[in-house]
Formats: structure tokens, sequence, C-alpha cells
């Protein structure tokens, strides 16, 4: 692993590689509350094939906030991101994004076109906020900061009880390296690491610049991957139609009893599926 910080404009962004440089790379942006080790077990299966570099967004993992709500909006973290890709990646790249990190991968695609070969969506990118019914920003806000605050737990089983309910994995140490560093003791409590101004100033973020604004400038191919669990999502059902007609070519697949983690799931199918769809794309 080679962790790196590389500080643009006053402001230091983490993040590790991993793989062979020679090899074609894959820039990897986590969702909101999480950090690059999200994509933990993901990256073992692709690191033979991909030179990785795995991201921590402003105000998560370690890299820190930035001092203004404006600079949370997706079209300028992807340009500030890109200032530290550029350091690191000299040619075309695949990028992939988890959640919060779909919507990034689509409008840092929507910006520089002409950097990306691919674009992998791990069940994002596609539904919140424009398919979800009823759920207008003020709602949200309230609902977010709801969130924060109900985020304290007193022993690491709380969290852990909590979070089996984000996986249909049963769980185990195994999956405590996927979210550990998403907390920090505080008192003798575990809270968030990632902090409220960075969520909140997020969550306005997908309001000021929805997902769908970016699909009419989205012309490499994207693969999508979408939860199957719970079964039936009208919301899902309706954003992955309106992804389907608003992208000439993408490949969508729904791999059984997943959740919106679909990474920590399946990683393994996850990984084949991305390598298959790369091979079929070059040739």
């Amino acid at each position: 692993m080679g962790e790196f910080r590389i500080t643009e404009n006053n402001h230091t962004y983490h993040g590790c590689e991993f793989g062979d440089k020679n090899l074609p790379t894959l820039v990897c942006f986590h969702g909101m509350t999480c950090d690059l080790n999200s994509f933990y077990y993901l990256k073992d299966f692709l690191s033979k094939d991909f030179h990785l570099i795995l991201l921590d967004g402003p105000g998560h993992g370690e890299t820190d906030p930035f001092k203004k709500e404006e600079d949370y909006r997706f079209t300028s973290v992807a340009k500030r991101m890109d200032k530290v890709i550029s350091q690191m990646v000299k040619r075309p790249f695949y990028i992939l994004g988890h959640s919060w990190g779909a919507d990034l991968a689509l409008n840092y695609t929507k910006i520089f076109p002409d950097k990306i070969k691919g674009v992998v969506l791990i069940d994002g990118g596609y539904v919140f906020p424009e398919q979800a019914d009823g759920l207008t920003e003020e709602k949200a806000l309230l609902d977010w900061d709801e969130y924060i605050n109900s985020s304290k737990y007193n022993s690491w089983e709380e969290i852990v009880k909590t979070y089996q309910e984000y996986t249909t994995k049963d769980w185990g140490d195994s999956l405590d390296i996927l979210i550990h560093s998403n907390f920090k003791r505080v008192s003798g409590n575990y809270v968030l690491k990632a902090d409220r101004f960075s969520l909140l100033a997020t969550i306005k973020a997908f309001y000021q610049e929805p997902c769908s604004t970016t699909y009419d400038s989205i012309k490499c191919p994207v693969l999508l991957f979408h939860a199957t669990v719970p079964e039936r999502d009208p919301a899902r059902s309706k954003g992955i139609l309106k992804i389907q007609n608003s992208i000439k070519d993408i490949t969508t697949i729904g791999i059984k009893n997943t959740k919106h983690n679909i990474h920590w799931d399946t990683p393994n199918e996850v990984a084949n599926e991305i390598l298959l769809w790369k091979q079929q794309e070059e040739i």
C-alpha cells in the first residue's frame, strides 16, 4: 500500500494507491460517512488488474473539511479532486464511485470527459434525490441532522448491531475494517468522524446539482450496479429507467441479495463484473 497526502490550494487530501502503475488506473470515490477503507476488500480483487487510487473525500477519513459550503457542490469537488488526480495520473483512466462517490464520478466525467475511459457506479448516481418522492431538501437535511445526532454509540457492539442492517453478510471481525476508521472516540463514546458541516453541505449539493444533470454529457461506457434488497423499490426502478434512457452506453447489473453497500456484500462478484465489462469494452 502506498499512502499519500497531496496539498492543493492549502488543502491536504489523503489517499492510498495499490497495484502496478503500468496497469490501467481506476480512481475510487467512497460514499457519505465512509472513507477509502470502504473499498478494502474490493481492492483485493482488483489490484492485479488495475492501478488503484482510493481517495478520502472532504471532511471524511484523513482529508480535512472544506471551509465553505459552496465548495461541496459536485462541480467544485470534482475540480479540486482533479488537481490531486492529475499529479498521479497522466493518461485516461477509469473512475468508480459508491453512493455520493457515484454522483461525484458522474460530475467529474461531465467536466473532464477526455480523461475518463469508463465509469463504474455502485448504487449511486441514479436515485437520490430526484426519484425519492416527497423528499424535499428541507426534509433531507432534517433527516440527516437527526441521523448525525443519533450516531453516538456506547460500544463497538452497538455500532455492529446498527451496521449489520447495511449489509447482507453476517458481521464478523473481517467487516470491522470497512468501518472502524469512520468513527472517533469522544467522551467515551463512538461518534462519526465525518463532520456535520461536510455532511449537510453535501446533502445540499445533491439538490443543487442532481445526478441527472450529468447524463447528457456522459459519452463513455458506464457500468451501474444496483441493490436488489428490498426486491421492490419504486424509486430504484424509476432511477434505473431514467439513467438507461439517458446514457447510451450503459450496462446495468443487479447482484442477487445485495443492499446499498454492494461492494461489501459481494466484493468478488462486483470485481468480476467490472473486469468482464472492461474486457468487453476494450474489444
